[in-house]
């Protein structure tokens, strides 16, 4: 079956931008203990480094989120709330309001489902999302050099661990189309992240109740990553 809304280039880059969020959202349960111990003194100022040797060892992730999408257009932003899920390289996006989702994000590919039915895009011929899934695994494996082949990184420390990061992207066709990615955060956790696109559209997206530590089972995985 296939869905118009799912054929929207803007769609399908929409679902690409939580990947830099959820590649921080990575780190977010790590104690500033352990980070402490690598060598970082605790109420020192954040660095990118630190955060990415987090990103590196996480074993999987839960989150729920709340994103609303501002069009110049509309007087009122979309809203979607649901939850968020991360496990051996794929993602699991599933969306409760307004209205039952799920998209699932791989290495080769995006897949979509809901009440009328599924479909999945290769990420061939649609560069600008492979360039979000690039970053994305390159964050995950704490690959900074990667990264900044593709953004431009401007991290700024702020008062105690508080922080800010801004990705702006480098490279066609993402830069055509993405002004800036901004995420803030507070030692270890991210509390938001906002898309901003040249054309002056953005999406917000906020974070909670964070478990980077969880362990999927079998059955679970089964589940959560399957849009029948």
């Amino acid at each position: 079956m296939t869905h118009s809304k799912f054929r929207s280039p803007l769609f399908v880059l929409t679902l690409a931008l939580a990947m830099p969020a959820l590649a921080v959202l990575g780190a977010t349960a790590r104690p500033a203990v352990a980070v402490a111990g690598e060598g970082e003194a605790e109420g020192e100022a954040m660095t990118v480094d630190v955060l990415m040797e987090g990103f590196a060892t996480m074993p999987g992730l839960y989150a729920d989120f709340r994103q609303e999408v501002h069009f110049g257009m509309l007087a009122r932003p979309l809203v979607d709330e649901g939850t968020l899920h991360f496990s051996d390289g794929r993602l699991a996006r599933r969306t409760l309001v307004p209205a039952l989702s799920v998209v699932v994000i791989d290495a080769d590919g995006i897949e979509f489902g809901d009440s009328k039915g599924s479909e999945r895009i290769d990420l061939d011929g649609k560069p600008a999302v492979r360039q979000f899934v690039d970053a994305f695994t390159m964050i995950f494996a704490g690959d900074r050099g990667g990264l900044e082949r593709l953004y431009r990184i401007e991290f700024v420390p702020g008062e105690g661990r508080t922080w800010t990061m801004n990705l702006i992207p480098k490279v066609s066709p993402m830069d055509k189309v993405i002004d800036r990615v901004e995420v803030s955060g507070v030692d270890l956790a991210i509390t938001k992240m906002r898309v901003l696109e040249h054309g002056g559209d953005e999406t917000v997206t906020s974070f909670s109740k964070v478990d980077t530590a969880r362990r999927y089972t079998a059955a679970e995985k089964a589940h959560l990553f399957s849009v029948n």
